[in-house]
């Protein structure tokens, strides 16, 4: 049962989404009209029973943007409304523009992905020289951890040096390409990896091909930090629990609170450190599928999921159940879709065989908005399951 501020939020969330929708209406009752009350209906729904703050949609079909919402808040303590202009943070779906800027680079002649890590950064260990390139995008390197889920660096070395050369005194956690385990490091080694290839910083890089390209005006790195009203503040229920550097479990409380993520250094930018808004994502999306940012073998390559040696198939769960070149994916009979996610708080949904894509950016992590965007997109996609 909802507790009385729960419901409170709830009632000015669903205030809050119809006063910002853009598609709101006073003309007579259309089609499009009861898909809109739907899905905006659907969306408060979620964040009363999920507790969420803020929310941003954006919906993406034949190549246009033909949704937006923004609902609730962006910081409570303020009542700041959520805009479309309001930047989230997404975290790991920045791992898909790393993958597109790699392929990028591999577009260019100087990348291999089935080339040694090795090849293009020195003085690494021994143990490091069998993986590829191809094995750190997908996570099946064996690389031991360099931060955990909180962003702090492995024994406190905030030192971008001191920790790239602490991580690795520590042992594979398997040999390369014998299993999968989801491993920042292997993230900021791309990072490295596309900054000397390019002679640039990895976020210049991004910056001139992928944000500037495409038109992204509200989005930007973590790092360096700075002070932008725009922000959404971060919330929580969950406060993780540890063993050394994986996240073993977590306490909930029933009030949420401010969630604090130390970016420490540009090199961790790769992983997780870009912030933007649901259009600018759908900006992304469009540049993507419209070859823009990279031809269709190379975006072919990124969205594959890569199948271990025993010809299985590894993902974060039953769900999200394939990973490609930074792109995890729900490997399903019908309406497959590509499904980025980032910090239990933010996805995006492709749905390559439906021509549409949905974005969920949210300010609450454990918000999970990938557990009912297959609802959203429902209404899009005549005969959707939407199982979550």
């Amino acid at each position: 049962m909802l507790n009385k501020i729960s419901a409170a939020i709830g009632l000015i969330a669903a205030m809050s989404g119809l006063a910002n929708s853009a598609n709101a209406r006073t003309t007579p009752v259309t089609e499009a009209d009861n898909k809109t009350a739907a899905i905006e209906q659907l969306v408060q729904s979620e964040m009363t029973a999920r507790d969420i703050p803020g929310l941003q949609l954006a919906i993406v079909q034949d190549g246009k943007i033909v949704f937006t919402g923004a609902y609730g808040l962006a910081n409570r303590e303020t009542s700041a409304p959520v805009t479309n202009k309001t930047i989230f943070r997404i975290n790991s779906i920045s791992k898909a523009v790393t993958g597109v800027a790699a392929m990028q680079l591999v577009e260019a002649g100087k990348l291999d992905l089935d080339a040694p890590i090795s090849t293009y950064l020195e003085k690494l260990p021994e143990a490091w020289s069998g993986v590829t390139v191809r094995q750190a995008l997908t996570h099946t390197s064996g690389l031991p951890e360099i931060v955990d889920d909180n962003t702090r660096p492995i024994d406190g070395l905030v030192d971008p040096d001191a920790s790239w050369a602490r991580v690795q005194q520590n042992p594979l956690t398997f040999p390369p390409g014998a299993g999968y385990r989801y491993s920042q490091t292997n993230y900021v080694a791309m990072g490295k990896i596309i900054a000397k290839l390019s002679g640039k910083s990895f976020s210049d890089f991004v910056r001139d091909r992928q944000i500037n390209k495409v038109g992204m005006k509200q989005t930007r790195f973590a790092y360096p930090v700075s002070t932008n009203p725009d922000l959404a503040e971060l919330y929580t229920h969950l406060t993780l629990k540890f063993d050394g550097m994986r996240t073993v479990g977590a306490d909930r409380s029933e009030t949420a609170f401010v969630r604090q993520e130390a970016w420490t250094s540009a090199q961790l930018l790769p992983i997780g450190g870009i912030q933007s808004t649901a259009i600018d994502l759908a900006k992304w999306v469009i540049a993507i599928q419209k070859l823009q940012l990279v031809n269709k073998s190379s975006l072919e390559e990124l969205w594959k999921p890569q199948p271990q040696k025993d010809g299985s198939y590894r993902g974060f769960n039953a769900f999200i159940n394939g990973y490609g070149l930074g792109w995890p994916s729900v490997r399903r009979a019908e309406h497959p879709a590509l499904a980025l996610t980032g910090g239990a708080r933010a996805t995006v949904f492709i749905y390559p065989e439906d021509d549409l894509s949905v974005v969920v950016l949210t300010n609450l992590m454990g918000a999970s908005p990938e557990k009912f965007v297959d609802k959203i997109a429902s209404h899009y996609i005549p005969g959707l399951a939407a199982e979550q």
